[in-house]
């Protein structure tokens, strides 16, 4: 298989796609029907999966049954760990119960679209930079419009106009310098936010779709090449995929992690 075909298709086993295609070639799949794409249906398939999960568990909760099982407990220390070791330090302990909500269902539903990846036929809907992106504009406008809602519009903006005691009138230049720094900071925020969760999840898949697809080139090579290839394929995608395996909780994390940070920053303008 020429280089530039086995680019072609490993790159199109990690983007979306409106046919389904499940082997290396676009013969076998499916076609999608009423214009939805591969990521939307992962998209709320992840969705599906988290309402499925904890509306029981939070009907139960609710009663005030213990939590018993390892499924209940498993569920119950990630939102645990959400709400103590990210939502309180970022946030503070008064704000961080009224915002520990959006952290909870961003965490969920980014770690599930990441774990959907890892499932054969499947892929990861955080790998596309239009899923990315418009988390990171959600994040965006819960962070400022929180902290709008919380000091008021005008106040809030005037938090980024510094008061700048400067010789031959050039405290207000300077002050405006930065109120246009720091609001052109927030929108380079959200760009992060969206461009290292897209980054570390398609660089990700790109690697093992390439690994995989030595065997595909190898197949048409003596027994020699073809077996040792492949066993070495297969052992080298099964090692990545548990480093996948916890990247996907990794960057779910850190991109909940980042959105809490950059929410308390913004309720707490002068900390």
């Amino acid at each position: 298989m020429p280089p530039l075909r086995l680019f072609a298709d490993a790159f199109e086993h990690v983007i979306d796609a409106y046919h389904w295609h499940i082997f290396e070639t676009q013969q076998v799949g499916f076609h999608l029907p009423f214009g939805l794409s591969k990521y939307i249906i992962l998209e709320m398939i992840a969705a599906g999966l988290i309402l499925a999960i904890f509306i029981p568990l939070s009907r139960r909760a609710k009663s005030g049954e213990a939590p018993r099982g390892f499924f209940w407990n498993t569920f119950e220390s990630l939102l645990t760990f959400i709400r103590d070791k990210v939502a309180k330090p970022t946030i503070g302990e008064h704000d961080a119960d009224r915002f520990v909500p959006f952290l909870w269902t961003t965490f969920l539903f980014v770690l599930f679209c990441n774990l959907l990846g890892m499932l054969p036929f499947m892929g990861s809907p955080t790998a596309s930079i239009a899923v990315t992106g418009a988390l990171a504009v959600v994040a965006f406008f819960a962070i400022h419009g929180s902290a709008a809602a919380k000091m008021g519009t005008g106040k809030y903006i005037k938090a980024y106009l510094p008061h700048i005691d400067a010789p031959l009138g050039l405290g207000p230049p300077i002050a405006f310098l930065i109120f246009g720094i720091e609001i052109m900071g927030n929108f380079i925020k959200a760009f992060v936010l969206a461009v290292r969760l897209f980054a570390n999840m398609f660089a990700g898949h790109l690697v093992l779709a390439f690994i995989l697809f030595f065997i595909v080139m190898a197949k048409h090579t003596d027994w020699f090449l073809f077996w040792p290839v492949t066993a070495g394929s297969v052992l080298m995608v099964t090692g990545l995929s548990l480093l996948e395996l916890f990247v996907a909780f990794l960057q779910a994390y850190i991109f909940t992690f980042l959105t809490a940070l950059f929410l308390g920053t913004a309720l707490h303008p002068h900390h």
